[in-house]
Order: C-alpha cells, then sequence, then structure tokens
C-alpha cells in the first residue's frame, strides 16, 4: 500500500500498524485509492481540506456524517460508510441509513467482526485495519471478490433488518417488524427472526443457546433449548423468533403457549425447559395468559431440516408458514406474498 502511494509511515521508515488512524488521513486514503482529483491546499488552509472537498464532491463523504475534527481517530462506523461509498456510486446518491451501510460493507467482505463477530463501530481504527480494508476496497473496484464474514454479516443484517436469513440462506423474509394474526382474538407482531446454524460451532448466535441446548435430552437433568421430537439437534437450522403477543378478548383461567395456538407443518416447535428458560439473551416465559387483555413479547423456536432448505431454493418451495388449527383456519406466510422467500424454478 505504502508504495502505491496510498499510507505514509509515521517517521524513520515506520509503519506504527496499532496507531489510530484520523478522519483526514483515511479519506486521503480514500481519495487516492479511488484516483479522485484533488488540488493543492490553499494558504493557511490545512493540508486535509483538498481532500475533504474532493471526497464531498465525489459522493463518497456525507458533511452529515461529520464535519469536523479531522485529527480525531476514525471510528469502523465512520470508516463503513466512506469505503461502500467508494465501491458503490449508486449508494453515493441514495438516501441511507448507518445499519444499511454497514451491512452492505460486512455483506461484500469490506469489514469484518472482530473477536465473536462482534462489529465494534464505536471503536476507532488502527493504522493496518485501515490499510485492510483500503486493500478490499481496490479489489472490489477491480472487479474481484471477498471472503464473508458469515457471522459480522448476519449481526449487522439484523441490525438493518430485524432477521440474518439473507446471509444465512440468501432468502427473503416479509419486512420486519410485521403484524400478523396469531389466532382469534390473539394479534403477533414479529419483531426478529434469527438463522442459526446448529452444525456450525462458529455460527452467528450460537453463544446465545443455554448449556445443553447441543446435547442429548436427559429427562433426569432436563436444560437447554429442546426440540418436541427430544431427539439431537443434527443437519438442522434453529429458526429463533422474537414476538409481541397481544389479545383483543379474556378467556378466564386460559394460557396459550405460541406452538399451542398456531401450527408450521416444516418446522419443528422447541421450547427452553426448566431453568434454561431464564438463561441468556434467549430468556423468556412460554405462557401467554388469556385471562386480562395484555401484552407479551415471547422467543419462539423451531427447528428446520437443512434438506427443506435447500429444496426450497433449488425449486422456490413454499414451506415458510404457519397455519392456525380449528373453525379460524388460515395461513400466516412469512414471506411477503406467500410461503417462499426464495427465488427460482416453480415447483
Amino acid at each position: 500500500m505504502a508504495g502505491k502511494g496510498l499510507v505514509n509511515g509515521c517517521g524513520d521508515s515506520l509503519f506504527c500498524p496499532d496507531r489510530s488512524i484520523t478522519r483526514a488521513e483515511f479519506i486521503k486514503m480514500t481519495d487516492s485509492a479511488l484516483g479522485l482529483p484533488v488540488g493543492e491546499a490553499a494558504a493557511g488552509q490545512a493540508w486535509h481540506v483538498p481532500y475533504i472537498q474532493a471526497a464531498v464532491s465525489a459522493g463518497v463523504h456525507k458533511t452529515s456524517d461529520f464535519n469536523g475534527s479531522w485529527s480525531q481517530p476514525i471510528s469502523r462506523q465512520e470508516m463503513a460508510r466512506l469505503v461502500v461509498r467508494a465501491v458503490d456510486e449508486k449508494l453515493r446518491q441514495a438516501k441511507t441509513t448507518d445499519p444499511q451501510l454497514v451491512y452492505e460493507a460486512t455483506k461484500r467482505g469490506i469489514l469484518s467482526g472482530l473477536s465473536g463477530g462482534e462489529l465494534g463501530l464505536k471503536e476507532s481504527s488502527t493504522r493496518a485495519q485501515a490499510t485492510v480494508v483500503i486493500d478490499r476496497m481496490l479489489t472490489l473496484l477491480d472487479g474481484g471478490s471477498l471472503p464473508v464474514d458469515k457471522r459480522a454479516a448476519s449481526y449487522a443484517e439484523v441490525a438493518y433488518t430485524g432477521t440474518n436469513v439473507e446471509t444465512m440462506w440468501g432468502g427473503n423474509f416479509r419486512q420486519l417488524p410485521f403484524k400478523a394474526k396469531i389466532r382469534n382474538y390473539v394479534n403477533g407482531e414479529f419483531k426478529q427472526i434469527l438463522i442459526l446454524d446448529m452444525d456450525d460451532k462458529n455460527s452467528p448466535y450460537r453463544s446465545w443457546l443455554p448449556n445443553g441446548t447441543l446435547e442429548q435430552y436427559d429427562w433426569r437433568n432436563p436444560r437447554g433449548i429442546v426440540k418436541t421430537t427430544k431427539d439431537l439437534w443434527k443437519n438442522e437450522y434453529m429458526m429463533a423468533m422474537r414476538i409481541k403477543l397481544s389479545n383483543t378478548q379474556t378467556v378466564k383461567k386460559l394460557n396459550y403457549q405460541f406452538r399451542d395456538m398456531i401450527g408450521a407443518p416444516y418446522f419443528v416447535a422447541a421450547l427452553p425447559v426448566s431453568d434454561s428458560r431464564n438463561e441468556g439473551p434467549f430468556a423468556t416465559e412460554l405462557d401467554f395468559s388469556m385471562s386480562t387483555i395484555n401484552s407479551k413479547e415471547v422467543w419462539v423456536f423451531y427447528a428446520i431440516k437443512k434438506e427443506i432448505v435447500e429444496r426450497a431454493k433449488k425449486f422456490n418451495g413454499e414451506y415458510f408458514y404457519f397455519e392456525t388449527f380449528g373453525n379460524d383456519h388460515y395461513l400466516l406466510y412469512l414471506g411477503s406474498k406467500n410461503g417462499s422467500i426464495f427465488g427460482g424454478n416453480d415447483a
């Protein structure tokens, strides 16, 4: 990178990889990588002013992002904004949000996660990290492709859309959050749908699972999130859904669990057992009381076989839906129009 004139040393021919890089320095690197025309600083102007002006003129930097404190270390969030606009001219003109730009940066492989896949968006970038990001930007501008950190992309996608289904499966659920009837007098607002690969120890959100989830069920010491079939999680994904339930009428002494209210022909229900209901980010109550008018957020869990997902991809299968029981029968689709979340050939 130094040979290309994109990064300067920090004295005595040193690179200082762990030193932070300032906003002005990173914008200069971005301008240089893009080959933007940069004028000379006027008398009395700081050296960075022409670089800032060039980035703003090209649409790579927006003054609404930040417009000062140029000697301040640049954050990973600020770096993501600049670089993703640099590689996609459409994003320079479009109205965007920070979660969108971070997701664009992660799904293209520009931004990787830190330890555990965390994005660390408020953390300052080091000179070494900035150099890696610029190098990745050049790869994309040259028509290349980059490996994607699936955990980082998942976390970014969930922050942007409420689900990581595109990262994990290449599909699309209907836009979250969405509201739907669960059954007569009970409504649900689907807020998040997380996909976990239960065979991949590095799967996003796997660290959220309560202890015992991946072990064989033992009735003498029940723990974890257990499928109703009570067999091991194998060749499956978990779908974890955060749903706000509410009722419009009361029924005395009646409690429902989500799985009792509505079925799922292609999913297998799972539920946290014993003390696992109070453990970690997936802690949840199971019962929803109909005795009073109320609302409650719950996590509900389902298993889906990987072979079903692959078949759905290949044939655009309509497998992603719930179905009510009894006289109030209807279908609750997770796809935008039906139970399909993939494009492709007709089944």
